[in-house]
């Protein structure tokens, strides 16, 4: 905790320091005191202290920094002010700065330019080709693949060897190779003779080869004798989420990436990896709260307040009017209410507990699709197994619901009714919240949509409707 408040306090500090610096005119020591208060500053700090000034002064900081901290506050700074940078700086800085990044967070930031200005896009591609026409062509190539795919996310820098050469030449090619490589964790052995860390060509990939393994091997065998064979691959169509999942699962530092011939067309980092896991989860944390994804990538504080309401807006209504259902339910049973009107103090409590366990077992439904442990074809075995969870849970709380009930009416009868519901209740919530978010993924709706608003409106309505059909039942003044 003492860590934390010390590091906001500290980009509080260095925002009002870099705002004083800003206010000093240069004659008066205003470019000596905006030169000291960077002088040793690590890129993500004033990326985030740069996010608390206003947009011209945080541009007025960007074009301060040298090329080296720029490229990379660029890179760290969040989205909304990183397009402001690239719409306003020069576009020969930009691209100098482009030249210098990883080419997929090059791409992405012409993706963002895209957006806003397809002319200054375009511009600072053409101010990047006259850099580095390599750079610029892998950009556009980046691009042309869909969003969200691995081919957007990729990176041609990473080293490559041959099979046939042996572990002492590998060292060589190894430092002989680019020295913006993405990893040497992992080493791809090609069927080329190419070997190092630029473009890539077309060749096949045949092995994969741990820095670690290298090191430990003979210095005279193959490195054919003691790469891993018919390594675990993507192709540059595959999901971003799916990468991601891959890369976790067998605990990848990186995972090569073939084009739609096979061959070998770069890797994807895990780096990138968390980026994409805290994307997807925001966005599945949205979803599940009723909440458009639109504004996902915008600081809370930075969103308008009209996107804020059109965001939220379409769900809302959609679920007042399925809450329409609860007063229909209530209509149709006043007579009964009426002549028993305890039933009524009883609601929240039923058609809360339902509904909460409704919210508990999509929520556990959900992970368990996105993590690939639950596939469409165990739909059955989902739902006895939830079925069960919730006639169990139901069966403990029904003791506590029957104690509760009878002590405030004194009557055993009641007292079951409202017993029987919470199990009820539960069991039933259970069956709708695992069945839902599978039907959703067959018919090619994302689960997360199906959130949890939805799933205790829906439980709201079908408790009511099972308390008053058990309270009919054993209730004698109300057969």
């Amino acid at each position: 905790m003492l860590l934390e408040s010390t590091l906001q306090f500290d980009t509080v500090a260095l925002t009002d320091r870099l705002r004083n610096a800003l206010k000093t005119p240069p004659g008066d020591g205003g470019d000596l005191a905006m030169t000291a208060t960077l002088r040793g500053r690590h890129p993500a700090d004033i990326a985030e202290a740069m996010e608390g000034l206003a947009k011209p002064e945080a541009l007025f900081v960007f074009n301060w920094l040298d090329n080296a901290r720029a490229a990379e506050v660029l890179d760290e700074v969040d989205s909304e002010l990183s397009r402001y940078i690239v719409n306003n700086a020069p576009p020969g800085r930009i691209a100098e700065l482009l030249d210098t990044l990883p080419m997929d967070d090059a791409a992405e930031l012409i993706e963002e330019a895209q957006a806003d200005n397809p002319e200054r896009a375009e511009e600072l591609l053409e101010e990047l080709a006259n850099r580095s026409p390599e750079d610029a062509a892998e950009v556009r190539e980046l691009l042309s693949y869909d969003d969200k795919t691995a081919g957007r996310l990729m990176t041609d820098k990473f080293v490559r060897l041959s099979g046939a050469m042996s572990v002492e030449d590998a060292f060589t090619a190894i430092r002989r190779s680019d020295p913006d490589v993405e990893t040497l964790s992992d080493l791809y052995v090609t069927d080329g003779g190419k070997t190092g860390g630029g473009r890539v060509g077309r060749e096949k990939l045949i092995g994969v080869l741990s820095l670690r393994d290298l090191v430990r091997a003979k210095p005279n065998a193959r490195i054919a004798q003691v790469m891993v064979p018919e390594p675990i691959a993507v192709s540059v169509d595959t999901d971003q989420e799916e990468v991601a999942q891959t890369i976790s699962k067998y605990d990848f530092s990186a995972i090569p990436v073939l084009d739609r011939d096979g061959y070998l067309a770069g890797i994807v980092t895990v780096d990138d990896v968390v980026d994409i896991l805290v994307e997807e989860q925001t966005e599945d944390a949205l979803k599940q709260g009723a909440v458009s994804s639109e504004a996902m990538n915008m600081p809370y504080f930075s969103v308008p307040l009209w996107t804020v309401v059109r965001s939220r807006v379409p769900w809302l209504a959609m679920l007042f009017v399925a809450s329409m259902l609860t007063t229909v339910v209530l209509e149709e049973n006043q007579s009964e209410l009426d002549r028993v009107p305890v039933l009524s103090l009883f609601f929240t409590l039923l058609v809360g507990t339902g509904g909460n366990a409704g919210a508990q077992t999509i929520s556990t439904v959900i992970r368990g699709m996105s993590l690939g442990e639950i596939r469409g074809r165990d739909a059955m075995r989902v739902l006895w197994r939830e079925f069960g969870t919730g006639f169990m849970l139901g069966a403990l709380l029904a003791v506590v619901a029957f104690i509760r009930a009878y002590l405030m009416e004194k009557r055993i009868d009641f007292a079951l009714v409202v017993a029987l519901t919470v199990w009820a209740i539960c069991a039933w919530s259970n069956v709708i919240a695992s069945m839902i978010p599978l039907a959703a993924q067959r018919l090619k709706i994302d689960p997360a949509l199906v959130s949890s608003p939805l799933i205790t409106t829906l439980v709201d309505a079908s408790g009511l409707f099972i308390y008053l059909m058990i309270a009919k039942a054993l209730l004698a003044e109300l057969r």
